[in-house]
């Protein structure tokens, strides 16, 4: 028997089976085929009664049937993805309500549930903790990526401060990769579509019952749907690369090591076609400060939302390389699983940051974060009245950022050519330690109870340069959390459980770098108590599933502009003058019918609050606006169908995902800060030959060309800058599978 195979069966640790697209009957890498529809579905009773299929997961760190997790999870399976059309992360969104991401300028914003990440130097932290195969990447503008060879994108809901930790305030996202295996197989794919897009996916593996491993590599070009008037060149452009290699060995009989090595490189600039609101007239900042009368010329001005004019040119770049050592050993009542990651992140960039066709300022950054991670896990296996798991995280990071703003003309610098309004070199250091455990008690086949607790100690060194003055600053801050949770389980029968419990999240403080100094500013924290039901009915054909939550949110970390009295100059911040309300509800439902035909829908309501909170700019008070981020209404809805034809399958999805208006993160005030609610159509048919040896797909995203917002921000006084989605595209692919 393979002994890699044979390991797997018995590690709760790791997902044992590889999930399968219900478009698919062929069983990926030897696996028992399995369906992971995007709202979880289950297994009835018995096996002839089973028309929902099984998914497994590992959110909790250990495998459960999804049905079975006492949280809110929503897991899609790399079918899911594609049959929705999501291949960029941000685009997520469209099938996880209560999940957002906000990419304008690249500056990556992930919300989960009104928690959301709004600092983004490197002296702080991302409220939602994202995870590859188990290593933490440290940099929310890592969570831009496009998906590749996955099994799997687990999407888990409200703070797990106990087995995630501090960076997991909000929620935590897993992305699974496909493991090795010793069946040889092999797939992949060409793409061609709209406005010049070539992408293309392979991916092979295989070996022998020892060692077996497994190559992907995926590419991704197009022209990008904005196009700068200026320059001529094209704007919200994808090019992105990305290799990954796995090797997996049998260290024995009950052991196994894999190492995972992965490069991308990723040159688009989703994000940066950023231009001003030519509909918000009068004097621009900071150029009405040297002439209040001064205002920019149609020809400086976009034309429409997709046609706009940018002086300097726009560049980015993102390098990210991740490697990571995992071991799994069956101790026989007990498992062990190491998980050793090493991240480098390297970002360039340069923004025109007036947003117009005029030569005003341009704005170059460059980011080098390098971290390292350990974690140990001791947890129980087999079927025992007290089920635990216990374990270590040890963490270290280390940054350079570099900040050089150039203004340019004599309303900035007093005389023509150029000058430097800011420059500036930051670094940090960081490092973590944490213990944590958790145990679950079966008091009797019905009812059961959580308990579980971390405790982290964070520490941080910080060194700001001003190359203009010389002037030179270092800090260095500590914080301890303890993070408990408990929770309490009902399951009267396998086609119901029910859980109430109540947890904290807890995420770091840190510093603001300004010109003049280093500030610290506080922690946050979050005390969530939260319901859920999970149920399988009508024979296995209907999985139905809805939770109510309630987050009390104190100390709320959001960035503002402040005025400096003194020099007269605006200085982006962090402060924790804020606390707020979340609460709300979610639903899903997967329903499988007659005659090929399936459904399902997923849906949230959330209301948020800002409490207590005046703005340091504006001196506004804005206390009772919802969280940044935070839609009150989103969901999903999807209808699949399957048919045969030509000796093949034709399977087709249709589905509406919908959202309600947002205020995009903080930065002066909230008054243009808004973005509409809108509603997007997705589209696919796919029809996959005898054997499943070959496919063609089609696919048409927003449909009905609808034009929404990404960001919308109010930071220039007299001007509203903004950035918008994807209009209709299509995408044909040609793909194989051995």
């Amino acid at each position: 028997m393979n002994k890699i195979a044979a390991h797997r069966r018995h590690s709760p640790a790791v997902l044992a089976i590889a999930m399968l697209a219900p478009w698919s009957t062929h069983a990926q890498q030897g696996a028992p085929v399995q369906t992971a529809p995007a709202s979880g579905q289950a297994a009835s009773d018995t096996p002839s009664e089973q028309r929902v299929e099984v998914v497994e997961v590992t959110a909790l760190k250990t495998r459960q049937n999804l049905q079975d997790v006492p949280a809110s999870v929503t897991a899609l399976s790399a079918d899911d993805l594609a049959r929705s059309g999501i291949v960029n992360s941000a685009d997520l969104q469209q099938r996880v309500p209560g999940l957002s991401l906000s990419s304008g300028g690249r500056e990556t914003n992930l919300a989960i549930r009104g928690v959301s990440n709004n600092v983004r130097s490197i002296g702080a932290d991302p409220s939602n903790a994202v995870h590859l195969d188990g290593v933490y990447l440290p940099r929310s503008s890592m969570v831009l990526t496009e998906f590749f060879d996955l099994q799997r994108v687990e999407v888990l809901k409200g703070p797990e401060g106990t087995l995630y930790g501090r960076n997991a305030t909000g929620g935590a996202i897993n992305v699974v990769t496909r493991t090795p295996s010793a069946q040889s197989s092999a797939e992949g794919f060409v793409g061609f579509g709209s406005r010049g897009l070539a992408r293309a996916q392979f991916a092979a593996g295989g070996g022998t019952d020892n060692v077996a491993g497994r190559i992907a590599v995926a590419y991704t070009k197009d022209d990008g749907y904005t196009r700068n008037l200026s320059t001529g060149k094209g704007l919200d452009t994808n090019d992105f690369k990305a290799v990954r290699g796995q090797l997996r060995v049998a260290l024995g009989a009950k052991a196994d090591l894999t190492l995972l090595a992965q490069a991308s490189d990723d040159k688009g600039n989703i994000g940066y076609g950023v231009s001003t609101d030519t509909s918000k007239t009068g004097p621009l900042y900071p150029y009405s400060l040297g002439d209040p009368d001064y205002r920019l010329t149609a020809a400086d001005q976009r034309t429409d939302a997709r046609h706009i004019r940018l002086d300097s040119p726009v560049t980015s770049s993102r390098k990210t390389r991740v490697l990571a050592a995992t071991v799994n050993w069956d101790l026989g009542a007990v498992g062990f699983k190491s998980i050793t990651g090493f991240t480098n992140f390297k970002s360039a960039d340069r923004n025109d940051v007036d947003w117009t066709g005029a030569l005003l300022e341009t704005q170059d950054t460059t980011t080098d974060v390098k971290s390292t991670s350990q974690e140990f896990q001791l947890y129980s296996q087999g079927d025992q009245r007290l089920e635990w798991t216990a374990g270590v995280f040890l963490y270290h990071d280390k940054g350079t950022e570099t900040l050089d703003w150039k203004l340019y003309g004599p309303v900035n610098c007093g005389a023509p050519g150029s000058c430097y309004f800011a420059r500036q070199t930051v670094k940090s250091t960081g490092r973590s330690e944490a213990v944590f455990g958790q145990m679950t008690y079966h008091f009797t086949s019905e009812w059961s109870a959580l308990l579980g607790a971390r405790y982290n100690r964070d520490a941080k060194d910080g060194e700001a340069t001003n190359r203009r003055s010389g002037a030179n600053f270092a800090r260095d801050v500590s914080f301890t959390s303890f993070t408990p949770k408990a929770q309490l389980q009902w399951t009267p029968s396998k086609r119901l459980m029910t859980y109430a419990g109540v947890s904290k999240g807890f995420k770091s403080g840190g510093f603001n770098f300004g010109r003049g100094g280093i500030e610290r500013y506080e922690p946050e924290g979050i005390v969530a108590t939260e319901i859920g039901v999970r149920s399988t009915l009508l024979d296995g054909a209907l999985s139905l599933n809805a939770s109510a939550f309630n987050y009390d949110y104190k100390d709320v970390q959001l960035r503002t502009a402040i005025l400096d009295a003194v020099s007269g100059n605006f200085v982006v911040s962090v402060n924790n003058a804020s606390k707020a309300k979340v609460k709300g509800i979610e639903l899903n439902a997967d329903l499988t019918f007659d005659g090929g035909l399936s459904g399902g829908l997923s849906a949230a309501y959330i209301d948020s609050e800002l409490q207590n909170y005046v703005s340091p700019s504006t001196r506004r008070d804005l206390s009772g606006l919802p969280m940044p981020l935070t839609p009150e209404t989103s969901g999903s809805v999807w209808l699949d169908h399957s048919l045969a034809m030509a000796g093949g399958q034709l399977r087709s999805h249709l589905e509406y995902n919908y959202r309600s208006g947002v205020i995009f993160p903080l930065t002066l005030d909230q008054t243009n800060n808004k973005g509409e609610a809108y509603g997007l159509v997705n589209a696919t048919v796919r029809w996959t030959a005898p054997n499943d040896t070959w496919y063609v797909q089609g696919a048409v995203l927003n449909a009905t060309d609808k034009l929404y917002r990404t960001m919308r921000a109010d930071y220039i006084f007299g001007s509203v800058v903004e950035s918008f989605g994807a209009p209709r595209t299509y995408e044909v692919r040609v793909g194989f599978k051995y």
